[in-house]
């Protein structure tokens, strides 16, 4: 459904991305994990169609067997609207402050997916409702909310719109611990009820182990190692790998 074939990225004569490799199967939760600098951002990034202009890509990102870096910026984006949606890191930065959330999170669902105003309401209720948010969030301004509960809207955005695939980008970084744990429990819920392919960004090996399937370890653009999540955390074969392991206890 979704793979990454020999995908190298360049920025200013320097290599982002090395020639990577990847194939996320549908269905499952895959986990990239890394630390800063190891080109995890970059990569969505690139399947998003979101690298700065002086970017030079080579390779292939496939989607339902179409080359999505051959595509041309219209037809990316009508791709992205229909059959991806991303959480970032930071919620707070995905919502401007000057309009209310009401607004907002129409915006993000039911006017990309061409349903009338009069669906949104009810059908958006219900979602914030099985997050434990009430219909209130939806007369605030994001500056009123927490970073958790600004998570949470974005996680019913997803709900709403039923991605194919959904990308969560360092999901859980701007959170406190209680609410890491409270989003990873939505996140599983979430994956458990629509069947989404998720790809988690994250450096937090321990993150990754409680939702992955499949875990992808990247060091300096390059994908170092990738296995079963239990098997890469109990037996991990590249020293990178084995150092991530050992820092997280």
């Amino acid at each position: 459904m979704f793979k990454i074939d020999n995908l190298t990225v360049r920025v200013n004569d320097k290599n982002l991305i090395h020639n990577i490799s990847l194939t996320v199967p549908k269905g499952q939760i895959t986990a990239v994990i890394g630390e800063s600098g190891s080109g995890k951002s970059t990569t969505v990034s690139a399947i998003l169609g979101m690298l700065p202009p002086q970017a030079e890509t080579t390779g292939a990102v496939y989607f339902n067997g179409k080359n999505i870096m051959a595509m041309s910026k219209k037809d990316r984006l009508l791709l992205r609207t229909k059959h991806i949606f991303t959480i970032f890191q930071d919620a707070t930065n995905s919502f401007s402050p000057t309009q209310k959330m009401k607004q907002q999170l129409y915006m993000f669902t039911a006017l990309r997916m061409g349903e009338e105003k009069a669906m949104f309401l009810p059908k958006m209720t219900a979602i914030l409702k099985e997050l434990n948010l009430t219909e209130d969030v939806l007369d605030c301004y994001p500056f009123e909310l927490s970073g958790g509960m600004l998570q949470r809207c974005m996680l019913a955005c997803a709900l709403y719109n039923k991605p194919d695939i959904l990308i969560a980008d360092e999901p859980t970084s701007a959170l406190d611990m209680l609410h890491q744990q409270h989003f990873i429990t939505l996140l599983k819920n979430l994956h458990a009820q629509l069947g989404t392919t998720i790809i988690l960004i994250t450096h937090d090996l321990g993150v990754a182990v409680s939702l992955a399937d499949t875990i992808v370890v990247m060091k300096n653009g390059e994908i170092v190692e990738k296995g079963q999540a239990t098997e890469i955390f109990e037996q991990p074969k590249h020293p990178y790998t084995k150092r991530l392991v050992t820092n997280h206890f």
